[in-house]
């Protein structure tokens, strides 16, 4: 094949793969300046059969179009040509000059947490558009994303086009023997093994790679809990429970349980870039650091001395974890103020609880403005609830009289429910150190 001019003018210069389904090679293009070097993909045709290449013919030119359709984004390869000759199947793409994500995916060597968010959007943008377009990927791996020389950006390539006819064709010739599931085993979920895959089993690939960063092993690697099928990944990972949570929902077991598009992954994505969680600190070892005796401690990572941060707006964990404290004492203050008022009677306890709410109200707000991680979302409506009812206290001698026991009672059910949140998120931020913590000992 070396050497061998197709279409009267792509010379084969290189073979890149070989298999059941077809070859690809690297070719130059004679008929353009400086013969520029591309892509060559041949389909392997079962056989001779006129009425079986009148179907493969049909699926070859339905492909073709779809592989011109998703070459108009950027971070995928554009198709060139597409032709038939002595029975061959042939399409021509851009040669992408990088190096694979596989390459960058060291066994052992962990990603920061930023590393992999920016990951996840580099590819979800992708992915976004080509599910737009109707296509399913298929087989979403390391090897098949590519890191650009020129931008360093991620193309996707191989949409499997070849392997994707090549079914088709068995399906149609009643060759079922041939029917096999497109995909790579351990980026492949259950229904697309199944041959049945879905928009979300692309996600399912995805966030597999992005655990497979997080915590340097092989999908092979990770354990799967024997009664749910669910990867437990997360006891070998330095991660926040933010981002584990998104994690987990892209590669639950059964599709109906994972993100159903790609919106869907992105929004939340958002949603923790605008809480700017801080990430992770350089320490002196590889373990998840956190004080179970300050549940409003933020847990940060720890890793060797001579690391780097990543992310340049980091903001000091001690700081976050001081801010924390005061902000988990002065939002009950208020509530002692309303415990008061139900107690006594006298004008001094409702001018002093008025002040007192307003105050508490706009410092909420503020908080909540300015450290965004640190007011929690229930903060929000506390804000409006603690200003209104410190307005109704204040002017209740002059407008109204009957509605006060109304808002010490709204006070108090607000401090219940303050209460109660507290309780949840405590049990929140001790749950990764738990993990993490039986994670440790059972690899012990």
């Amino acid at each position: 094949m070396l050497g061998t001019i197709l279409d009267g003018r792509y010379r084969v210069v290189e073979g890149l793969s070989a298999g059941g389904f077809g070859s690809t090679y690297i070719v130059e293009d004679t008929r353009r300046p400086g013969n520029p070097q591309c892509v060559l993909k041949v389909l392997k045709t079962a056989n001779s059969n006129p009425e079986y290449l009148a179907i493969a013919r049909r699926l070859f030119n339905s492909e073709a179009e779809t592989l011109e359709q998703l070459g108009n984004h950027d971070q995928i390869p554009r198709l060139l040509a597409y032709f038939e000759a002595d029975g061959q199947f042939y399409l021509v793409q851009e040669l992408i000059v990088g190096q694979s994500l596989a390459a960058e995916l060291s066994p052992g060597q962990r990603w920061s947490e930023g590393q992999v968010r920016e990951l996840l959007q580099d590819v979800l943008q992708v992915l976004d558009f080509v599910h737009r377009c109707g296509v399913i990927h298929r087989d979403i791996k390391p090897a098949n994303l590519i890191r650009r020389q020129s931008d360093r950006k991620l193309v996707l390539i191989d949409f499997g086009a070849v392997k994707q006819m090549q079914t088709q064709l068995a399906s149609a010739a009643d060759l079922t023997a041939m029917t096999v599931a497109i995909g790579t085993p351990g980026y492949m979920p259950a229904e697309q093994a199944q041959g049945k895959p879905r928009p979300n089993s692309d996600l399912y690939a995805l966030g597999v790679i992005a655990i497979q960063a997080l915590t340097g092993r092989l999908p092979s690697q990770l354990p799967e809990d024997s009664a749910s099928g669910e990867l437990a990944w997360q006891p070998y990972a330095v991660v926040s429970p933010e981002l584990a949570d998104v994690l987990e929902k892209m590669v639950r077991y059964h599709h109906r349980d994972r993100y159903q598009s790609v919106g869907e992954v992105l929004r939340d994505l958002q949603l923790l870039d605008s809480l700017a969680t801080p990430a992770a600190v350089p320490l002196p070892s590889t373990q998840m650091l956190f004080n179970a005796a300050d549940p409003y401690s933020v847990p940060f990572a720890a890793t060797s001395p001579s690391a780097s941060v990543s992310n340049p707006s980091l903001v000091d964990t001690t700081s976050v974890a001081r801010l924390n404290r005061i902000l988990a004492v002065a939002r009950f203050a208020p509530f002692v103020g309303a415990l008061g008022v139900m107690l006594s009677d006298g004008q001094t306890w409702i001018t002093l609880l008025a002040v007192a709410l307003i105050s508490a109200g706009a410092g909420l707000f503020g908080l909540r403005s300015l450290y965004p991680p640190l007011a929690r979302d229930y903060d929000a409506s506390f804000t409006v609830i603690l200003a209104l009812a410190g307005i109704l206290l204040l002017f209740q001698d002059e407008y109204i009289k009957t509605p006060i026991k109304f808002a010490e009672f709204l006070l108090t059910g607000a401090a219940f429910f303050a209460i109660s949140e507290t309780i949840r998120l405590r049990s929140m931020l001790l749950r990764p150190a738990a993990r993490q913590s039986s994670g440790q000992s059972s690899g012990q």
